[in-house]
């Protein structure tokens, strides 16, 4: 194997003395260390083949498969790839896998295991061709015994690896999750390696995967914590002795302590000690990550060292308040935090710790002070790195959605027992492998889950969570348990959204909620919604676990209120629809502003801080992904909400232009938005000085400079923010066409801007109007569909497009103009498809006056869905055109509209 760097071989000997592997090339650990850990992470081979029998596979030279490293996934690229290839496209390959090892060992270890730290989603293991066993759940850190089964010289090790998804409940891979919106790969995708001591007794190694050691902070006090050790030793044979040090970051020993172990056989026995510290500097977050390292040794009769366990450890408390919050060691911190997948671009789960470091790295630069590692367990790297830079960790078990195959409801089945034990097993291993991570606040023990709670009217779920909750609490009674509900206190939309509530079961609880994207409403109904599942329990402390929007890169607007956007329907069918980058800041500044003012939440999590793959959607302007990330999937540019939220949470400067991607306009008045926690913000335009914003005028620091009106062609706008005597300067570049500055093109209802007629003329998005509802014709609406025709019999099949939406009611639009005489051309279509003459009529005016009188569209027309066009001029002497679209009979509609210069 290729040897590590010196620095990353620290880290890797770190980890696994912790009982965790990370993913990285490396040898054993230096001669002389106490326990010996060997990374195997090169020289494998592998083949992805559904039908290859295990004994063909025993048999097998594997000469003729792959050659792999670990860590390693056959979906790097089907299932971490943001190709638009549509809805009906083949889905990512879900089957089984097969990885052979061939190493050299020299002699054979008086203690030897073999640990895999993730295995998607079932693995079965033979070493020299004896079969080690089987693992499912494909998050958490496993081992198999292979003390007497390692042989001197040669080994054989053989893994087999499903990602299958289940059909029944009695499918090896029918575990949690059994649904979700988002990818599992296939594969080794962690690392693996060998571990062994010198003596058959030890530290526990057969501990669900976990260190034998817990260590908690019992109290902390002003000058003084006292420290609670408990280590397991696993095949006891002899009188022996446990030894705790505390150790800071300076080297010196800051508190130790020892007890004996009882000789009990060939089985486990169990030491308890107190350590007590003096003058303990705390974990306290963000503002002072401090980290001591905890070494616990295991000493035989003769006081020589046998086994070794170290690794970091904050002194720490959390207390949670159902009116005021979340307090970390006695101050009120309140938890600005992003949720957090583990998949990459082009790798999918196949990562290790550089890309899980610029992860957090990034969560930190936009100011997060917490992650929510959703909805699994993530790689031990991930909390060990969480815990340096101080970030509190949503730790959360992959319950997902439901607790039946859908196969096994429509036959009437009952949750399976094997589901339910493996679920058990499942948050065990979470909690004793992630224990002493300071970082951690909460167990979270399931997702959404209500969505599929009910199967024949049997309620699936809540006995679930109660039985995980008690069970939670049993393995660390002194973390609090919560869980992420979406439909408390939501209606009945379809077989999807069961009213099953979740809330008043875990210690705390969280929501997700996603307003102005799949729930009516903006920042004002959510505050509502939240108020409403305090009241109703009051003593149970809430937080948000999810909020957000899409955001496509290529697609932009120019008012997020010109129409509706989302991403599925109420069906849960995926879709493709426009999901400007605009809009996504408008949710953003409307969601954020309700959270703000609500002090008794914990805490409040974006989904998503990065976009990830999801088999399920192709929406926006890419496929297979979940596009609500503040950060593209491949980490490589940050969206505009990312600066939203790293001007308010982050103390580093921001000024920042929004829109910056919207580089050819459509209209030459736009409003400009700058996200900035500058003292001052000043604009100019081509050096034009347009104004000044103090930061009192910047709610949320976002300062706002209406009207801003563009220059024909090449326009240079600046934002300059001073704070205190520094200045940081922002500059984007935006193009008005000739046909643009004269003239206005509008696509009414429609949110998205862009498009381009077939004689050249670019359209912007719905903009300049009152009141009224812009409403797409042909897709059903997360907001309730309306109008379900689809578009035909337009002037030009090429032009369709501009008459794919409309806005309905009664309404107007205040356009600005120069003064002058223009042609007005209104584009009608009527989107009823049972529409009748008479049943819709209005009048049109203009600046007051009517130009178009008793409308009915579908008496001019001949039929409904079909396009009529109507055309006056007009003149403008105030600088604006008033057109007002007033209802007779039903409601006023409008297709598309253009007002040319004469």
């Amino acid at each position: 194997m290729t040897a590590a760097p010196p620095r990353l071989r620290a880290v890797v000997l770190a980890a696994l003395l912790a009982c965790t592997v990370l993913p990285s090339a490396g040898r054993a650990a230096a001669a002389g260390a106490v326990r010996r850990t060997t990374p195997l992470l090169a020289d494998w081979r592998f083949v992805q083949d559904d039908a290859l029998a295990d004994d063909a596979a025993l048999a097998a030279s594997g000469t003729d498969w792959q050659p792999v490293a670990l860590p390693h996934t056959w979906n790097a690229r089907d299932a971490a790839s943001t190709a638009q290839t549509g809805p009906d496209s083949t889905p990512y390959k879900r089957g089984r896998g097969w990885y052979r090892l061939e190493f050299d060992h020299a002699g054979v270890p008086a203690n030897a295991w073999l640990q895999f730290d993730g295995a998607a989603i079932v693995a079965d293991a033979w070493l020299n061709g004896r079969y080690l066993g089987r693992h499912r759940g494909a998050f958490t850190a496993f081992r198999f015994d292979v003390t007497g089964k390692l042989a001197a010289g040669r080994n054989v090790l053989l893994v087999k690896v499903d990602n299958s998804a289940p059909v029944h409940g009695d499918d090896p891979t029918a575990v949690a999750p059994l649904g979700g919106d988002f990818n599992i790969s296939g594969g080794l995708y962690r690392g693996v390696a060998l571990i062994e001591t010198p003596a058959r007794t030890h530290l526990a190694l057969g501990d669900h995967g976990a260190s034998g050691v817990v260590a908690e902070t019992v109290a902390l006090r002003p000058g003084r914590a006292t420290l609670r050790v408990r280590a397991t030793v696993e095949n006891v044979s002899d009188a022996g002795t446990v030894r705790a040090a505390l150790i800071d970051a300076a080297g010196r020993t800051v508190a130790s302590g020892r007890r004996p172990v009882r000789v009990s056989g060939a089985g486990a026995a169990r030491a308890q000690l107190a350590l007590d510290v003096a003058r303990p500097r705390p974990w306290q977050g963000t503002d002072d990550p401090y980290l001591y390292r905890l070494r616990v040794d295991l000493l035989d009769r003769n006081g020589r060292v046998i086994d070794r366990v170290e690794q970091p450890f904050g002194i720490r408390t959390f207390r949670f308040d159902a009116r005021a919050g979340l307090f970390l060691n006695g101050r009120h911190l309140r938890l600005h935090g992003v949720n957090l997948h583990q998949d990459w671009q082009d790798k999918a789960w196949a990562i290790g710790p550089r890309e899980i470091d610029a992860s957090l790295a990034i969560a930190r630069e936009m100011g997060a002070n917490a992650v929510r590692l959703a909805h699994y367990p993530h790689a031990a790297h991930a909390y060990d790195e969480a815990d340096r830079l101080g970030l509190v960790v949503w730790s959360e078990l992959p319950f997902v959605e439901r607790s039946l195959t859908p196969a096994d409801c429509k036959a009437g089945a009952a949750i399976p027992p094997a589901f339910l034990d493996n679920l058990d097993d499942q948050l065990r291993e979470m909690i004793r492998q992630q224990v002493n991570h300071p970082g951690i606040a909460m167990w979270s023990i399931a997702n959404e889950v209500a969505m599929g709670g009910t199967c024949r009217g049997t309620d699936t779920v809540t006995p679930v969570l109660h039985r995980l909750h008690a069970l939670a609490k049993r393995e660390d009674p002194g973390r609090p348990t919560t869980l992420a509900d979406f439909n408390e206190d939501y209606p009945v939309v379809g077989p999807m959204f069961p009213v099953l509530p979740t809330g008043g079961i875990t210690d705390i609880w969280a929501v997700n909620r996603y307003h102005l994207w799949y729930y009516p409403g903006g920042g004002d109904a959510f505050g509502a919604a939240l108020d409403r599942f305090h009241a109703k329990y009051p003593a149970q402390p809430l937080g948000v676990s999810e909020y957000g929007a899409g955001a496509a890169l290529t697609q932009q607007t120019d008012n997020p209120l010109g129409g509706l956007v989302g991403s599925m329907d109420m069906h849960g069918r995926a879709r493709t629809v426009h999901q400007p980058e605009g809009y996504a800041n408008h949710v953003h500044e409307q969601v954020y502003a309700a959270l703000a003012q609500r002090d008794y939440l914990w805490g409040t999590f974006v989904w998503s801080m990065f976009d990830f793959g999801s088999g399920t959607r192709h929406e926006g302007d890419i496929g297979g992904t979940n596009t609500k990330g503040l950060v593209t999937f491949d980490r490589a540019t940050r969206k505009d909400p990312f600066y939203f939220y790293k001007a308010n949470w982050s103390d580093a400067p921001v000024t920042y232009i929004t829109g910056r991607r919207y580089t050819a306009r459509a209209y030459r008045v736009t409003d400009v938005r700058v996200y900035s926690n500058a003292d001052t913000v000043r604009l100019t335009l081509n050096g034009r000085d347009i104004g000044v914003r103090s930061a009192a005028a910047c709610p949320l620091r976002t300062c706002v400079f209406p009207g801003v009106v563009l220059a024909e062609g090449a326009n240079r706008i600046e934002a300059r923010g001073t704070h205190g005597t520094h200045t940081v300067t922002d500059t984007v570049a935006w193009t008005l066409a000739p046909d643009n500055a004269r003239n206005v093109y509008l696509a009414a209802g429609q949110v998205a801007t862009g498009l381009v007629s077939k004689d050249g003329h670019r359209y912007g998005s719905d903009n300049y109007f009152v009141g009224g509802q812009g409403t797409p014709l042909e897709l059903d609406s997360p907001y309730g569909t309306r109008f379900g025709v689809r578009v035909a019999n337009v002037t030009d099949p090429a032009d369709a497009a501009l008459w794919a939406a409309v806005r309905h009611g009664t309404f107007g639009y205040r356009i600005p103009l120069d003064d002058g005489r223009y042609r007005v051309t209104l584009g009608f279509l009527d989107p009823d498809r049972n529409a009748q003459p008479g049943t819709r009529r209005f009048r049109v005016d203009a600046n007051g006056v009517t130009r178009i009188d008793d409308l009915d569209i579908v008496a001019a027309a001949g039929a409904p869905a079909t396009a009529l066009v109507r055309s006056f001029e007009v003149d403008v002497a105030d600088g604006s055109l008033r057109l007002d679209f007033v209802p007779q009979a039903g409601e006023a509609v409008l297709s598309n509209l253009v007002v040319e210069r004469l």
